[in-house]
């Protein structure tokens, strides 16, 4: 029972230190903010299977592939964007950026009303599809990918609401091979298992291919906490049996890692884009991670930098209880002294808002 104590003891030790770190009490902290964060956390778990299942199949997919045969091509690579809630000041500048170069859809996920109707009265002419999901809560990524694979006419590209594109030329480079499932422009290496693999930042889907794997076998592109029995020896010829992951920190096979090892094992390939620029496009991840109420300082300097960078009065406001007590990024660094980890990669941020600055005009509030 002691080290039960002890262990309930540290959980709310570590719940603690980044409340207190951005300014708030302990009063608060422990009968506000921790019980909310809890709450939303354990309303998400619940919500997930239910957006995923139920709602998917009765509204998601119907209203989806009504609503993508109504859409016009214009010749440009097509891409979604999933608009998370309070994200809005990462995914403007992404928008601002791949609208020159992509025909762009946005999917809703879960963002709130305000954020709906602001997308729509400064981006018109944008299609725009409302994913229904239950009150507070999203999509798992896989959940939407597996819409978009079960929906799509044709090849289509996914990109992160924070994730920005600077090399135009890699959208003149998608175009698979036939024995190509998917394009991607990030990747990690799991060096122990000699292989790299594709991360879901910035991707182009051959929709055929995959699809037929999805239908052959079984699998999609969620995430699994086991592997399926029906293909562990497909897997396994691809180098995943049930006790390795291609990101050797997880104990479970992230979105899309299980239908990418059958499609290696059925002899497809997915290719990683090539750019003659250094750093053709950054991204910022983990901006729609978990609650706010237990952001560390880092992410909280990252949600005011950017706040700071649009200069919007209306996200300003809005977005303020996000960062609260904190006001601006210089006080979020003073009180973390840039010390730890995370505060290392502070110069390639700053690179990329000065990108952002010098490349966008400045979206009007």
């Amino acid at each position: 029972m002691l080290w039960r104590l002890k262990s309930r003891l540290r959980q709310l030790r570590d719940a603690l230190q980044p409340m207190r770190a951005r300014g708030w009490s302990v009063a608060s902290s422990l009968l506000v903010h921790i019980p909310a964060a809890f709450a939303l956390r354990a309303w998400r778990v619940l919500a997930q299977p239910v957006n995923g299942g139920l709602i998917q199949t009765v509204f998601n997919r119907p209203r989806f592939a009504s609503f993508e045969r109504q859409l016009e091509s214009s010749g440009l690579p097509r891409f979604y964007v999933i608009v998370m809630p309070f994200t809005l000041h990462f995914l403007l500048p992404c928008l601002a950026l791949l609208r020159r170069h992509a025909e762009v859809v946005v999917l809703i996920n879960g963002a709130r009303r305000w954020e709906r109707r602001l997308l729509r009265d400064r981006f018109p002419a944008l299609p725009i599809f409302d994913l229904r999901t239950l009150p507070y809560s999203s999509a798992a990524h896989g959940d939407v990918i597996n819409l978009l694979l079960g929906g799509c006419r044709g090849g289509f590209g996914l990109i992160d609401h924070d994730c920005y594109v600077f090399d135009a030329t890699l959208f003149e480079k998608l175009t698979p091979a036939g024995d190509e499932c998917l394009l991607a422009l990030f990747g990690e290496a799991n060096a122990s298992m000699g292989v790299a693999f594709p991360l879901t930042y910035f991707m182009y889907f051959n929709t055929g291919a995959l699809r037929t794997l999805m239908r052959r076998h079984g699998v999609n592109a969620r995430i699994y906490r086991e592997a399926p029995a029906g293909v562990r020896d497909a897997m396994a010829r691809a180098g995943l049996t049930t006790d390795s992951h291609w990101k050797s920190y997880h104990r479970f096979y992230d979105t899309l890692h299980v239908l990418l090892a059958v499609a290696l094992a059925e002899g497809l390939k997915y290719r990683f884009l090539s750019s003659a620029e250094k750093l053709p496009a950054m991204h910022v991840g983990g901006t729609s991670i978990g609650t706010h109420h237990a952001k560390s300082l880092h992410a909280l300097y990252l949600h005011l930098r950017f706040l700071e960078l649009l200069g919007d009065p209306v996200l300003t406001r809005r977005y303020a209880f996000l960062t609260a007590p904190l006001r601006s990024s210089a006080e979020a660094l003073a009180r973390g002294g840039a010390s730890g980890p995370q505060w290392q990669g502070l110069p390639v941020l700053e690179t990329l808002i000065g990108r952002l600055r010098d490349t966008l005009e400045t979206p009007s509030g």
